[in-house]
This record gives structure tokens, sequence and C-alpha cells, in this order.
């Protein structure tokens, strides 16, 4: 064999060996989000596409990140076939969006590593938890679901350093060590993919010295972060409650916008309402849209929602489609997604429309000026937005209430909080996504949204999951069935949440430490850029094979 050909097979076999390491990643970050939900995995999964990007040129390194990113997404959005609209064109623009995510991960990691020495622990996490900001931030196109520290969301005590730096903290600790566990491989003399495969605890005492040291810092750093956790939890505080009562309709979603279903379903909750006053809540909440109607202009309507709020003498909160006619001439033949709120005595108190719309769900962006095709621009009426988070009140409790998707949203959450909402409510409807991992998922993301704000959320949602998390992020209570089932099950749900009055410092000053990692993010790149010269040679999976044959 010439040794050019040899070179040829040495180099395929090397990328081959990347593009098996990258979709391993992307395999193992995708087992730690429900539905699976293996959480430990996160702290691992990121290694072997670490290990593949170290040494790889721009290309592959973009290339390897990519297909791990691609891997990764499909399986935490696997529940998105569940849609009926959904199609084989949707899935590849929304793969191909996605995992642009990962691939500017791997460029930008490698590039700035192939010139410049800055320590993979340091570079890593900034990276990656400014890439998790970007996308939650990109316009209509933003959307921050299961961030890589969501994946934590039954470990309490880790998630309290969240009231911080929110979310992207844990995403942070869990990159740290995965860059950790990386640069330990890579100290090995030796890196090949083959000796990957053998590697075992035996042999992790023949890495030098310096490898042990590189696990320090994240290691020291993961247990002061859990410390914190344990105390803040152990001296949670203890104050005023308000019992409140959830309920689940159950209402398929081809049954929900049928007008001959409409009283059977007002019907059904109705009669759910009247159940869970037997507990003698002061507040009963309805999902989203429960009322397939407008409930404020519909007077045959709102005497039924009010009296039974007037029999069970209970705030309610109801799930509404108003006919946005009613505010304005202009908007004649839209509607608003929102919810209001009944008095006891049967009085509308007041209303929060919805302001963070569904991209293509609710309204098409960029209508005017977009020529979208048919079946992605199935909307022909967009619903309206809201203009601002209101605030609801029970005596003297003041309470914000989300809708659906809203809780995904960290900035808009905690301007509830801002405002003095002491608990929150989050109303869904969850039916479009069947049996799913879409809504454990969703019940995961509010778990942050409530430790960051330190307040308490009751989430009543159409077919589940509904639950009340405390505001350290346990969940207090769910509802189930007897054999265990919480989605697709008809019930109501009552817990005694806490009033806070505390206000952390994500409340008050918001993404203050992503707004360090994008600096430190935005310096080290830049420093790479200038950089004239390539830094020393690293190990990379060319390398080491070509050595291996040798």
């Amino acid at each position: 064999m010439s040794f050019a050909t040899s070179r040829i097979l040495s180099t395929w076999r090397c990328f081959g060996s990347g593009v098996a390491l990258a979709c391993l990643s992307g395999a193992l970050l995708a087992a730690c989000f429900p539905k699976a939900g293996v959480a430990v995995v996160a702290w691992v999964g990121l290694v072997p596409l670490l290990v593949a990007l170290e040494g790889a040129k721009p290309l592959q390194a973009f290339t390897y990140a990519y297909l791990a990113g691609w891997v990764m997404f499909t399986g935490i959005f696997s529940w998105i076939w569940a849609l009926p609209s959904f199609q084989v064109l949707d899935y590849v623009l929304l793969a191909i969006y996605l995992a642009c995510y990962g691939g500017v991960f791997g460029l930008t990691l490698a590039c700035v590593r192939r010139r410049t020495s800055v320590p993979l622990g340091i570079l890593a996490p900034s990276i990656w938890v400014s890439l998790e900001y970007v996308r939650g931030h990109a316009g209509f196109l933003g959307f921050p679901w299961m961030l890589l520290g969501h994946s934590q969301y039954q470990h309490p005590a880790l998630l309290q350093i969240s009231s911080v730096t929110g979310a992207y903290g844990v995403s942070f600790l869990i990159v740290l060590v995965n860059a950790a566990l990386a640069e330990l491989i890579m100290m090995r003399p030796s890196l090949s993919f083959q000796s990957l495969r053998g590697w075992s605890a035996g042999r992790i005492r023949s890495a030098p010295r310096s490898a042990g040291a590189s696990l320090l810092l994240p290691l020291a750093l993961l247990v002061l972060c859990g410390l914190y956790g344990v105390f803040r939890l152990h001296f949670s505080q203890e104050g005023e409650v308000l019992r409140v009562s959830v309920v689940q309709g159950n209402i398929p979603q081809d049954r929900k916008w049928d007008a001959a279903w409409r009283d059977s379903i007002i019907e059904r909750h109705l009669a759910l309402t009247r159940r869970a006053a037997l507990d003698h809540p002061s507040l009963i909440v309805w999902p989203e849209t429960s009322v397939a109607g407008d409930v404020q202009h519909s007077p045959p309507l709102r005497d039924r929602v009010a009296g039974v709020a007037h029999e069970t003498q209970s705030y309610l909160l109801v799930g509404n489609a108003e006919a946005a006619k009613f505010s304005s001439k202009a908007l004649s033949g839209k509607s608003f997604n929102s919810m209001v709120l009944f008095s006891p005595d049967g009085l509308v108190l007041g209303e929060y429309r919805k302001i963070l719309l569904l991209p293509f769900g609710e309204y098409v962006p960029l209508r005017e000026t977009v020529p979208w095709p048919d079946n992605i621009a199935v909307i022909r009426k967009d619903i309206v937005a809201g203009r601002e988070p209101t605030l609801f009140m029970i005596g003297s409790t003041a309470f914000g209430a989300t809708i659906c998707w809203e809780n995904v949203f960290p900035d808009l959450f905690r301007e509830f909080v801002k405002r003095g909402a002491q608990f929150m409510v989050n109303a869904t409807n969850e039916a479009w996504f069947g049996e799913t991992g879409a809504s454990e998922q969703f019940l995961a993301i509010s778990v942050f949204r409530a430790v960051e704000n330190r307040v308490a959320i009751a989430r009543a949602a159409n077919t589940g999951v509904s639950a009340f998390i405390d505001p350290y992020g346990r969940i207090t209570s769910r509802l189930t069935r007897e054999d265990g089932k919480d989605v697709f099950v008809e019930g109501t749900l009552t817990h005694d949440i806490p009033l806070s009055t505390e206000r952390t410092f994500y409340t008050l000053y918001g993404d203050v430490f992503l707004l360090v990692q994008l600096l430190v993010c935005a310096v080290v790149v830049l420093r790479g850029w200038l950089v004239t010269g390539a830094r020393r040679p690293v190990p990379s999976l060319v390398t080491a094979m070509k050595g291996d044959e040798g």
C-alpha cells in the first residue's frame, strides 16, 4: 500500500471515529432529558465530542458538533411527531436550525483551541452557555427549551445556584465537569480511539498527576454548589400559605374546539370545580383555554362560570379565548389567549393576555414579508399578543399567571415576580403532544422558574402534568391516577402553597452571570482571532491513529 493511500485511509478512519464519538455524545445528551431522564449521563455526555474536537480542523469540528447537535435535538424533540400537522419538511428545517448551535460550538471551540492555550475548562462552558442564551433570545426563533441544566430538575440541592445564575449556572457546571474529564483523557501520552475503548479505572492511575489536578477545581465548585443547596433547603423559610386547587379536565385536542362538545366540556370543568371546593381552597385554577369561548363578553357563558365561583365561594381563574373585536375595531375577527379571574361573588376581577405567542402555532412571524410554505403557515388568523404582565389579587396576596410555553422564558416569568407576585400559576394545554415526554419537559423547566425567583408554582394542565412546585424547586405534589399515570387523566389536586416575599439576585438583576460568560467568550474568541501563529500542537484522533499504525 502506497504512503498516499495509507494516509487517505487513516484520515477517513479517523474521521469516522470522530463521527462516532460525536453521535455518541448526541445520544447520551438526549438520554439525560425526559422522557428517558437519565440525568447522571449529562455529566459525561459531552466527553466523547470534546475528545473528537481536540485538534480537529475547523470544518471537521463543525461537522462533528453539528452531528452531535442533530442527534441530541432529534431525541429531545421526538414528541413533536405527535403533532398532526408536523411533516418531514418541518423536521428537516427544525433540525437544521437547532443543530447549527452545536456546529457553532464545535467550530468556535476548535478554532480558539488551535490558536491559543486557553484551558478547555474555561473555554467550553463559556461557549456552551453563551449559545444557550443566544438560542433563547433569537427573536421568533428563540427557544430556550431543554438547556443542559434542565436535565437536573430532580436534584433540588444542585439547582439552588439558579437563584443567582439562572439555569445557565447548572449548564455551566455540567460542561465544566465534562471538560475536566475530557482533559483527563487527553493528557494520556498515547490517545487513540482504540485506547478510549480500553479505558478503565485501573488505567486512570497511570495518567499524569496534572490530570488529576485538572479535576480539582470542577469537583470543588460542584461540592460548594451542592453544600449551598443543602444549606438553603435545610433552612428554607416557612411563612403564610394559600390553599390552591388545580383542575385537570382531560379534554382531547380533537374535541376541545368542537362546538358539539362545548357544553359537555364546560359541565366537566364545573363538576370538577365543585369537587375541588370540598378541599376548601381559596383559589381554583382551570387550564389554558378551558373555556372555548369568550367568558367576559358572552353573558350565558359568563353566568355559568360566575355561578360556580359564587357557589363554591372560591376565587376562580379560568383559561379563556377572548374575542379581540371587543377591544378594537382594527382587531376584528382575532382573539386573545387569556386568563380571567372571578371573585367568590362572581365578579370579574382581572385578566391577563398571553404575551409570548407560539410562532406558527398562534401567529405567523413576518407574514407580510416572508412567503412561508403553506404547510408551515397553516394559521389563517393570528392570535393577538398581550402587552404587559398582569398581577391578580386575592385579598392582599398578589400572584401572576403565565400561559403555556411562557414558562419557558425566564425574562418574562421574573417580570411578574419583580412586580410583586408572591406565587405563580402556569395554565397550559399539552393535549397536542399525546403521551410523550413533552409534558415532563415542560414541568422540568418550571422547576427552574421556581428556584430562580424563589416562588411556588401551581401548574394546571388540561391533560397533565398538573403539579405544585415549592420555591426551592421541589415537586411537592402532582395529580396522578391510582396506577401512577399523570397524563390524560381527569381530576383535581389541592395543595397549600407558600407565599414568597424574598427576592433573589436573579429576580432583581437577571442574567448577570450569563453576561459575564458572554464577555469571557468574546475575549477568548477575539484573542484567538488576533493571534497570528498557531499554538502548540494538540493531540488529535488523526495523529493518534497514525501513531498507533506506526
